[in-house]
């Protein structure tokens, strides 16, 4: 690329002179990007605010402008330290994907960076770390220092408060951004108690330039072709907005957060807080103290919409989950479980939802030779008294993993969504009941077939007797 030079000190920056103070002016014009709006004003503000704060839409591009602002910062002063950090490592490393890419594209040969580490001096250096011990970050001070924060709603407390430690001294400037689904927390304060100190940003997908100047009703009765215009292909879409309006509702807290960057209004009868759900869609914990042996769970669905769905979980981690819209799914259900059985762990119970159709998979897995347990959903609980039936008692269950922080792997966009939409009651007499299908369709909630196969996984196996002969073929536990 024309004009590139080795990065030299002081020379480099003088060359810099005119784009340095300005980070907007500086991914312009050296790094080569072209930042769109909302972007330029948080890049603007992390330059001349100390806290800046950013709740985002999905896909709207706020890991790639926290890339150029940690490429501006590095050149903006001679003593310089940037740290970018998120609750995963997976997450830091697209962070420093995004910080490579833009330095592929500068005008200036910054130096090759290592998987998380930049470093153009012994006194100008990036680094990245994904750490639930506070004490690493204590040693990293310096004169100027940007501190970065991606996905900020998952990072904890205790994070923060070393961060605090660091901006004790020195020029310090901090960007946390994020989806807002998680409800408490340093991250929700900044928009909240906090907002005072904070600089904050909401970006809506209808912000974005696939979306901007568009409403949902324009949106709604959009044709295919104009569905498909992205003059930003990285971007949020058009047509999955669409989507997620058409399958979630304008009311769903998935929709609040994804879409419109809002902190959702969830129920206070939700089953599943979503910030449990956020926190269980970490990579699968398979180093986790378990037995070994798998679970898995059915939902299955008839001729129309609905989805069979199978999900495969050991201990708390979710390893399998699939979804078929065949009118029988019997032959992708035994080849899915025929791969689950060559791996490395061990296959135990199959539950499979035994009403109707149900009944002739679940023979049919028996026949293969599966250890299948009938979930009956409308059956009595195990525990009465505190349960109206099966189905209260598993859903549950299932929160009782949730609520713990037990439960990894649960990454499926459609299942987080259907789980966080669902809703219960208590009877008079005190027991939990789960609100019916019937009535979750009238708030316009899709049929939780993904949430159910979660919870069938993570169903207590106690059966009542040992075995129940069905037909004369094969032998079904009930649980």
């Amino acid at each position: 690329m024309a004009n590139i030079r080795e990065f030299r000190e002081p020379a480099d920056l003088a060359f810099l002179r005119d784009t340095k103070q300005n980070p907007v002016m500086f991914a312009r014009s050296v790094l080569g990007q072209n930042p769109w709006r909302l972007q330029c004003e948080i890049l603007a503000s992390a330059a001349r605010n100390r806290l800046t704060a950013v709740k985002s839409c999905h896909a709207a591009g706020k890991t790639r402008n926290s890339a150029l602002l940690a490429l501006w910062a590095l050149c903006r002063w001679p003593e310089s330290l940037v740290i970018t950090t998120a609750p995963t490592f997976r997450q830091v490393k697209v962070m420093w994907g995004e910080i490579a890419e833009a330095r592929r594209h500068s005008r200036i040969a910054f130096p090759e960076p290592n998987a998380t580490e930049l470093k153009l001096g012994d006194k100008r250096y990036a680094v990245g770390l994904s750490t639930n011990d506070p004490n690493k970050f204590q040693s990293y001070h310096a004169a100027h220092v940007l501190i970065v924060a991606d996905e900020a709603q998952g990072i904890l407390n205790a994070i923060w408060e070393a961060v605090e430690g660091i901006r004790a001294g020195g020029d310090v400037r901090v960007l946390m951004q994020g989806n807002p689904t998680v409800m408490g927390g340093h991250y929700q304060d900044a928009f909240g108690r906090n907002r005072s100190i904070w600089k904050t940003s909401t970006i809506s997908a209808f912000d974005t330039p696939n979306l901007q100047g568009l409403t949902i009703e324009r949106l709604l009765a959009m044709p295919e072709d104009e569905l498909a215009i992205a003059p930003a292909p990285y971007l949020v879409t058009r047509r999955w907005v669409k989507e997620r309006h058409q399958r979630w509702g304008p009311n769903h807290p998935m929709y609040r957060a994804r879409v419109l960057g809002e902190f959702p209004e969830q129920s206070e009868t939700s089953v599943y807080s979503l910030a449990w759900i956020e926190r269980a869609a970490c990579e699968p914990d398979l180093a986790a103290p378990h037995n070994g042996v798998i679970q898995v769970g059915i939902d299955v669905a008839g001729p129309g919409e609905d989805e069979t769905v199978l999900v495969a979980r050991v201990g708390g981690a979710i390893i399998a989950q699939q979804a078929w819209s065949l009118p029988d799914p019997r032959g992708v259900l035994a080849a899915a479980l025929g791969n689950l059985r060559g791996g490395r762990f061990q296959i135990g119970p199959v539950v499979v939802d035994a009403v109707g159709i149900g009944y002739h998979v679940a023979t049919h897995l028996g026949d293969q030779g599966y250890n299948v347990f009938a979930f009956n959903a409308g059956s009595a609980p195990l525990d009465p008294e505190h349960y109206v039936n099966a189905k209260a008692e598993a859903y549950w269950t299932l929160r009782e993993w949730l609520e713990r922080g037990r439960i990894s792997g649960l990454t499926d966009e459609e299942t987080q969504a259907q789980l966080a939409g669902i809703r219960y009651r208590h009877t008079a007499a005190g027991r939990v009941e789960i609100e019916s299908k019937e009535d979750a369709k009238k708030r316009g909630q899709a049929s939780p077939d993904r949430a159910e196969a979660v919870v069938m996984a993570f169903a207590r196996i106690v059966p009542r007797q040992q075995t129940v002969v069905y037909d004369t073929r094969v032998r079904i536990s009930p649980i």
